[in-house]
């Protein structure tokens, strides 16, 4: 398999993509190791932080565990909305023009209660996007733990945040935090809803073919650039958040653009497995979907209900096959 950093994703401060990395990621401080543990002391195995030198013993560590996406989105409205009241109050609120307030009333007056709301949690979605990922938040590095283990299957207990295993599920370093840089919050929230739902057998089929030796692909630097697609849609007027709001029958704005997120990476999928695609097509792949999502994201939805309908009807096919030759015996 080739290595990550070879491929040249970049995830750029304004949000467009680009396929020659020209900022380096800072070099993460030493790692953890663990000490072989006390006889008779009932506590977490110790572990010692080199640091140049001296080492400094840490006695009580509490490992990474996963965490909810309920919990996590909790936290994550809870933390953004309270950090946005403490900047909007030490900031001044600039009047808007007398034709803004007429185009805003208007807007409002054309819109349903529903289409109100809709907008509203697409305002707190894209709130996300100003907020960083923060590696000494513990919430932050639990998430990214909780998609580390949902895609690899794996039971390792993790007691210090930087790795390679993080260049394992598609981050460019052993440093995930710099990968959100042109997404804030706002990609690792739908990694995260990808991974912690009923869609995470798509999930897991997509990561272990992204690890093929010819077609493979950084899964996770693919989610954030899938991420900031949406981004760059939802910021458009609201009309065509309205329009988007008609393609499902979704009744919150996190389950439908929840659900665009995997029908655009379930396009992405298909597309690049049915193709033979190499690293080398990446960026023609990013730019049909985004021409699809601008102009026919009906397709998205409709590919994505096809697909889990087949699956649903292979199935029940196959149970249906194997209770016929359950009563055979």
């Amino acid at each position: 398999m080739a290595d990550v950093n070879e491929i040249g994703f970049e995830l750029s401060a304004d949000g467009d993509q680009s396929l020659d990395i020209t900022e380096s990621c800072p070099s993460p401080p030493p790692p953890f190791h663990r000490k072989v543990p006390e006889p008779n002391i009932i506590v977490e195995p110790p572990t010692t932080f080199i640091d140049q030198e001296q080492n400094i013993p840490i006695k009580v560590i509490v490992p990474f565990d996963n965490i909810f996406f309920h919990d996590a989105k909790t936290y994550l409205f809870d933390t953004t909305s309270n950090n946005d009241t403490k900047r909007n109050v030490s900031t001044k609120t600039s009047h808007p023009s007398f034709f803004q307030r007429f185009l805003n009333l208007f807007n409002f007056s054309i819109l349903s209660q529903d289409d109100l709301e809709f907008n509203r949690q697409c305002e707190q979605l894209l709130q996300l996007t100003k907020h960083p990922c923060n590696m000494t938040d513990r919430i932050h590095i639990r998430i990214l733990f909780t998609i580390y283990r949902r895609l690899t299957h794996s039971k390792e207990i993790f007691y210090n945040t930087l790795g390679s295993h993080w260049e394992d599920i598609g981050f460019q370093s052993t440093n995930p935090e710099t990968d959100f840089r042109s997404t804030g919050l706002f990609s690792i929230f739908f990694l995260l809803y990808f991974v912690d739902s009923m869609y995470l057998p798509l999930a897991k089929q997509i990561y272990v073919f992204s690890h093929d030796q010819i077609q493979e692909f950084p899964f996770c630097c693919v989610g954030i650039n899938l991420a900031n697609m949406l981004i760059k849609y939802l910021r458009q007027p609201n009309t065509s958040r309205t329009n988007l709001r008609k393609l499902s029958n979704e009744n919150t704005a996190i389950d439908l653009v929840g659900k665009l997120f995997i029908a655009l990476y379930l396009n992405f999928y298909l597309k690049w497995r049915d193709n033979g695609y190499t690293i080398a097509n990446t960026q023609q792949v990013f730019s049909e979907l985004e021409k699809i999502l601008y102009n026919q994201p009906r397709i998205l939805f409709q590919e994505f209900d096809d697909y889990f309908h087949k699956r649903q009807e292979h199935r029940a096919q196959q149970y249906e096959l194997k209770h016929t030759n359950d009563n055979l015996i």
